[in-house]
């Protein structure tokens, strides 16, 4: 069996060049190290693994935490996984379905060292408990969150509704209705809260009705579409706290008969990788949520390897298309 003695041999370095080359060490001459991996590939070496980690007291492991494996949450697992690889870290994730066992279960991973750090999407547990497990290893949250031992990156919904609202208004939309997800996540309260407080800075009317939450899918926004055209009064537009949500009304619309823009203006939001609003020439709003699981990782890493970090900054945007491109128009209310 192969080892490093007998690599340095062949290639004709240091056991310790040897090592670096392994390691992806960045100090080592690019010819030095193409002529040692090509020894490592002749001889199909392959590193004892927990040798290493017992080593070096790590394993180059990050452990993600979701709820589940909805698009929402993937597009950040993405997010850290792509910007863990370009520090030769190795993403693992842990599924909870929103069971404190299954969050216990990831935790204690980390305690037993089989972790570097812990990132976690959502949290069912409380916060002051899984705070006495960071004495193992740097645990990070995506959730609003202020406490002394976890950091937060979170990006407020609110901000990010009242960007699509102020673009219906500005488009001259006045009668609007929202799709805000689950009635009571912190996501959807801070939607609403949004969508009450920019209409009624406008003063434009809030119907309580037109506040549609428990949509989520293509389907949903078909259903949600229906039971508008069901109400006393039918809105001009709908700002959705998704691009799938919004693309099922707009089919639902067109099935109907009702005309986009003219008649019903569409904003999605939240995705993304906005294939689904390209498609569908959905104006939408982009929650950078790929960004945010990078940016969470290189937090991570900065505090794993105790080096200093800048941290960037994140903002909703909006990309305008068919949906809402109506010229302004006044509307007697």
């Amino acid at each position: 069996m192969s080892n490093i003695k007998q690599i340095a041999q062949m290639a004709g370095v240091s056991r310790s060049t040897v090592s670096r080359v392994l390691n992806h060490h960045p100090h080592v001459h690019e010819d030095t190290r193409r002529k040692v991996q090509q020894v490592i590939d002749k001889l199909d070496y392959i590193q004892n693994s927990n040798a290493v980690q017992l080593k070096k007291g790590r394993t180059n492991t990050i452990g993600v935490v979701s709820p589940s494996i909805s698009h929402y949450f993937m597009q950040i697992v993405q997010g850290i996984a792509e910007a863990g690889t370009t520090c030769h870290y190795q993403t693992l994730l842990y599924q909870t379905n929103e069971k404190a066992d299954q969050e216990l279960q990831a935790l204690e991973m980390l305690r037993q060292k089989r972790l570097d750090g812990l990132i976690i999407l959502r949290c069912g547990l409380d916060w002051e408990k899984v705070a006495t497990y960071t004495k193992y290893g740097p645990i990070m949250t995506c959730e609003p969150l202020q406490h002394p031992k976890i950091q937060s990156i979170y990006m407020n919904h609110y901000e990010g509704f009242q960007l699509g609202l102020e673009h219906l208004i500005e488009k001259g939309y006045n009668r609007i209705a929202c799709t805000i997800g689950r009635a009571e996540s912190r996501n959807s309260l801070e939607r609403k809260k949004a969508f009450e407080d920019i209409l009624q800075t406008h003063n434009l009317p809030v119907h309580p009705e037109w506040i549609l939450d428990e949509t989520f899918t293509v389907n949903d926004g078909r259903t949600a579409l229906q039971k508008l055209l069901n109400g006393n009064h039918m809105p001009d537009a709908v700002i959705h706290a998704s691009d799938y949500v919004a693309a099922g009304m707009a089919a639902e619309a067109r099935a109907q008969g009702i005309s986009i823009p003219d008649e019903l203006g569409l904003v999605g939001f939240e995705s993304d990788q906005s294939d689904v609003a390209g498609l569908m020439e959905l104006t939408h709003v982009r929650n950078p949520l790929k960004q945010m699981g990078a940016e969470a990782f290189h937090r991570m890493y900065a505090a794993l390897t105790e080096t200093p970090y800048t941290a960037v900054d994140l903002s909703f945007s909006l990309t305008e298309r068919q949906s809402t491109a109506r010229g302004v128009k006044q509307v007697q209310l």
